[in-house]
C-alpha cells in the first residue's frame, strides 16, 4: 500500500497553505458583510409613509396582523385544553 499523501487534497508548503487560508478568510468576510447587509435591511425600521392612503393601509395591516395572531393564540388555548383535559369551571 502506498501511505503517502495525494498532492491534489493536502498542500505541500507552507506557501500554499497561507494563500488558502487568506483566500478563506477573503471568502468569510465576504459571507459575513453580506449577512450583515441582510440582516439589516430584514430588522431596519419602515420607511415612513409618502401618502395617507399608504398610511392607512399599513396601519390596517399592521392590525389584522395583531388580530390574527390573537385569534391564533385563541384558537390554540382551545386544542390545549381539549387535549390535555384542562376545563374551567
Amino acid at each position: 500500500m502506498d501511505n503517502t499523501p495525494d498532492t491534489a487534497t493536502f498542500p505541500a508548503t507552507l506557501e500554499s497553505i497561507a494563500e488558502r487560508k487568506a483566500a478563506l478568510l477573503q471568502q468569510i468576510r465576504g459571507q459575513k458583510e453580506a449577512m450583515a447587509d441582510l440582516t439589516q435591511e430584514i430588522f431596519a425600521p419602515l420607511a415612513p409613509a409618502t401618502n395617507k392612503a399608504s398610511a392607512m393601509m399599513r396601519a390596517f395591516n399592521t392590525g389584522m396582523a395583531v388580530f390574527d395572531g390573537v385569534m391564533l393564540g385563541v384558537k390554540l388555548m382551545k386544542k390545549f385544553r381539549m387535549l390535555f383535559g384542562v376545563r374551567r369551571r
